[in-house]
């Protein structure tokens, strides 16, 4: 079997080898509980060279292979980090972490936490007090604890309880249409319940809930399922079907995709689900790798225990471990490619994560069309886009992220968000306006909150010295010479000289441009780059010193720019389960490094403020958004030049 290239996705038989050199150090008797292991990326000064042989079709050796490690000691808060260097059969790295880190939750312990919860005496008594009724299963919804204390160290998780719908009491009704007054904290390591508390079902943030039996609500209609629901589905809708007769126009050689002027790696992780590295257009570099570093939902419901819901959804859980297995039909359409992964699970095994990421092209309507007045003549050509796409489940939200490479160049990353909203109990007879949250249902509540993401460029254009400029548009000086009908507008720009952040302007059409200062295009007379076009959205509403704010310090600026370092891939740090904050992008930019012509990384920020709708209920509508990178004078002409005009002959359009 060939030896895997440095930046394939370690296999689930690598990840194995890995834990079993760890556990030799503690002998068959001492028993670990797994969290997460994945491929430790080689560092870039190693790496590079390879690559650049690779492309060169030349041959070194490979570096060694790494495969980074996370794991307790079980039914202790004893945490370790490791990384097993699997070519020498050692470990290159091993520590016991502080308490004040906690490691990711996993599925085994949280359904261990939620037949904790529902077998506590105290949680018993409490349902009972409810009077659900006999068609009202119970269901449990363990979310991250957050965090209210500086010195609460414990690794716990909270629970929140809801029921089937009673008038079906089916496994797959929706329950968040039945949310239950009550919650409670369990202790992860002890595995014990250490707190019940009784939900608000008032709309302000000092009225408690007085106990008695659940106040009933009634939702128009609670069911997404269709086969759940009270009508039947349309029947309006004709098939639309994709056809590639002679087949793809990609090509695929284990994780390198080739495809029209592109040439590029998919990676795949436990913590950042897909990953793109070594993207070249037409034999020139343009990124080293790109990837979500991390999605933070903070709530914005003020009311105890209620304001500790803010969910790190990569860092706490895992864009890997929640990856979708994409079905045919269904998640992706037409000719698909589909690459698989793999994570560990709580107790060792390996766990194959197939059709993770789906590959296919797209047409998206015209890339560019002139007609000549004078002669008649149109000549048009269609715009064909390569799409790598995945879709995670985090409890109750789906995120759809989808990488869209065009012919032209440029390269788009969409988050789509969809699913089911969290909600809580509020009185079905309390009329009163709610100033942070929507009643989406009778008895049903949902809660305002912000779906926070920040994405990792580390570009690479035409060489790895690069710069960031920030390229504002603004009106000319009136001047009787230089501007005397006071027409003219120009563009200003300003090269960030040190680790720092910007804020996007849309009054200013302002763009943030990563530039390779050593090579000039010949046509422009300016340096080679690439634009970003950011998406320009709210920030986090939480105050600044709010555990929110602290936790999540990434959202503070749309912009972030850094020189690299190997292992800072993760804008909130590596440990963000019950974080006090402090080791994010807020201290890589705090080292204030040159980032002038320096190998540098631009992170954006970018946000969803969901304000939820009775629409949004029950379930949400997919909402979108794209960030933009673009050539800037990379080329000498427009790149799809090439590109063959669209004919009746090739598309075969039917009337």
């Amino acid at each position: 079997m060939a030896s895997p290239h440095p930046l394939d996705p370690a296999s689930a038989t690598e990840l194995l080898q890995a834990l079993a050199l760890i556990q030799a150090t503690y002998g068959p008797d001492v028993v670990l509980h797994w969290k997460t292991a994945g491929l430790e990326e080689t560092p870039k000064h190693q790496l590079v060279p390879f690559l650049e042989a690779e492309r060169a079709g030349k041959s070194i050796p490979a570096p060694d292979r790494l495969i980074f490690v996370m794991y307790y000691i079980k039914k202790t808060p004893r945490l370790f980090e490791a990384i097993v260097n699997l070519t020498t059969s050692q470990l290159d790295h091993h520590i016991e972490l502080p308490r004040e880190f906690h490691a990711p939750v996993d599925r085994v312990e949280l359904n261990e936490a939620a037949a904790t919860a529902l077998a506590d005496p105290r949680v018993k008594a409490e349902i009972e007090r409810l009077e659900l009724g006999p068609n009202s299963d119970v269901v449990v919804d363990p979310w991250d604890y957050g965090k209210d204390d500086e010195n609460e160290q414990r690794r716990l998780t909270q629970i929140f309880f809801y029921t089937r719908n009673p008038k079906n009491n089916h496994p797959d009704s929706n329950h968040y249409a039945f949310p239950l007054s009550i919650m409670c904290i369990v202790d992860l390591v002890k595995m014990e319940v250490i707190k019940i508390s009784h939900l608000p079902l008032g709309g302000d943030a000092v009225t408690s809930q007085t106990p008695g039996p659940r106040k009933v609500g009634a939702p128009i209609e609670p069911e997404y399922d269709h086969a759940l629901q009270s009508f039947p589905p349309r029947t309006s809708l004709k098939p639309l079907q994709i056809v590639q007769p002679e087949g793809a126009s990609f090509k695929v050689t284990g994780q390198l995709v080739e495809w029209e002027k592109w040439r590029f790696r998919v990676g795949f992780n436990w913590r950042e689900g897909m990953t793109l590295h070594d993207l070249n257009f037409d034999g020139r570099s343009t990124f080293y790798r790109l990837s979500l570093s991390e999605m933070f939902v903070p709530y914005g419901d003020p009311r105890d225990p209620l304001h500790r819901k803010g969910a790190f959804d990569l860092g706490n859980v895992g864009a890997g471990y929640t990856a979708n297995n994409l079905g045919l039909g269904c998640d992706c359409l037409g000719l698909i490619h589909y690459f698989d992964g793999a994570v560990i699970d709580a107790n060792g095994n390996g766990v194959e994560k197939k059709n993770a990421i789906c590959l296919h092209e797209e047409d998206a309507g015209i890339q560019y069309k002139h007609s000549n007045h004078r002669t008649g003549k149109a000549t048009v050509v269609r715009k064909r886009q390569l799409i790598l796409q995945t879709i995670i489940t985090v409890a109750i939200y789906e995120y759809q992220f989808r990488w869209i490479l065009q012919q032209t160049g440029d390269i788009e990353f969409e988050t789509t968000a969809t699913g089911i909203l969290s909600t809580t109990p509020i009185d079905p007879d309390n009329t009163d306006k709610v100033p942070f949250g929507t009643r989406v249902g009778s008895g049903v509540l949902a809660p305002y909150h912000q779906h926070i993401f920040n994405l990792r460029i580390d570009p690479a254009i035409d060489g790895h010295l690069n710069s960031l400029s920030i390229v504002d548009s603004l009106p000319m000086a009136k001047d009787p010479v230089l501007n005397p009908y006071s027409t003219g507008y120009i563009t200003e720009e300003t090269i960030m000289q040190v680790s720092g952040t910007a804020d996007a302007d849309p009054f200013k059409a302002r763009v943030f441009k990563m530039i390779n200062p050593n090579v000039v295009n010949p046509v422009s007379l300016t340096p080679v780059g690439y634009k970003l076009l950011p998406i320009a959205g709210a920030p986090l509403f939480a105050d600044k010193d709010s555990w929110h704010s602290r936790r999540s310090d990434f959202c503070d600026a749309a912009i972030w720019v850094t020189k690299y370092k190997d292992r800072e891939y993760w804008c909130s740090g590596t440990y963000t389960n019950q974080s006090s904050g402090g080791h994010g992008i807020k201290s890589f930019v705090a080292r204030q490094d040159n980032v002038a012509n320096e190998d540098i990384v631009v992170w954006h920020s970018f946000a969803f403020t969901h304000n939820p709708r009775v629409e949004d209920f029950p379930i949400m509508p997919a909402e979108s958004a794209r960030v933009i990178l673009k050539p800037n004078n990379f080329f000498n002409y427009n790149p799809t030049m090439d590109v063959p005009p669209s004919t009746q002959k090739f598309n075969q359009s039917v009337l």
